[in-house]
């Protein structure tokens, strides 16, 4: 019974320490081929050197919808090939890519005791940048989840072509995120020097963005460090859906995958 006992401690505390670390994985799981889906995979150049592995969803019928999705810094893009693909029934075209570390991008060191490299934002807007020249699109729509949520509403807000945004847990700043770890995990997570502040949620969001039609977040009221009281902090949030039901934020698409896509799909759908 004691050893049960221990075994859960070690368990609450490694699953405590995946709420935040990041965790990349250099291997796909599976690639989007297994499932049938036709996609073309292209290698984004960033401004410093790095190499980003990108996969690239076209509907059949031609549209300008497209939606960039970010990763929550857990695993890499293959495992949300589930979301891309609801995105495409919703009639979306879809961009993925991995940041530098993760899958076929660029090699990268990341240490699980930083909280966000500065380069993940720097790999997000090269991705944006392919996307508009390679495609000749000026606007589109904004995914992310985990890390990925903060990015897309933080360096989203600075972008004139981006319409709508949508953060499935977004943190609001890395001193907020900093001090709320510290809080529930008593531990010292590393914050990186050189992170662009309007890159945060909370700075970037806090001035008058009229190329925004509407931005969304998405979290559980659960979860151990992002919940309803942390989007208080993040100015210019139209649409707040909570996820009751949820245990974290991790879980918040696959509790009921389709409710949320039904309130993702009416967000994205509204003028």
């Amino acid at each position: 019974m004691k050893s049960l006992k221990i075994a859960a401690v070690l368990l609450l505390i490694f699953a405590s320490h995946l709420a935040f670390a990041l965790n990349p994985s250099k291997e796909y799981k599976v690639k989007p081929d297994k499932y049938g889906m036709t996609y073309k995979e292209e290698k984004i150049p960033t401004k410093d050197g790095a190499t980003l592995n990108s996969w690239f969803f076209e509907l059949p019928k031609k549209t300008t919808n497209w939606v960039v999705m970010s990763a929550s810094g857990d695993g890499n893009m293959a495992d949300n090939l589930e979301i891309a693909n609801n995105f495409l029934s919703a009639g979306w075209n879809v961009c993925m890519y991995d940041y530098r570390g993760y899958g076929a991008s660029s090699d990268f060191k990341v240490d699980s005791d930083v909280y966000i490299y500065p380069q993940f934002a720097f790999d997000l807007n090269a991705v944006l940048d392919y996307l508009r020249k390679s495609r000749a699109i000026q606007r589109f729509d904004m995914y992310g989840q985990g890390i990925g949520a903060g990015l897309t509403l933080g360096v989203g807000a600075g972008r004139v072509e981006a319409r709508k945004l949508i953060g499935d847990g977004p943190w609001p700043g890395l001193e907020p995120m900093k001090k709320k770890i510290k809080e529930k995990m008593g531990k010292d997570v590393v914050m990186p020097f050189g992170y662009d502040k309007n890159n945060e949620p909370m700075y970037g969001l806090a001035k008058s963005m009229p190329h925004l039609k509407g931005v969304m977040a998405i979290v559980s009221p659960n979860d151990p460090l992002v919940t309803p009281m942390e989007m208080k902090l993040i100015s210019g949030i139209t649409d707040l859906y909570v996820v009751k039901s949820s245990p974290d934020n991790a879980g918040n698409f696959s509790t009921d995958k389709d409710a949320y896509f039904a309130r993702v799909r009416k967000f994205l759908s509204m003028p």
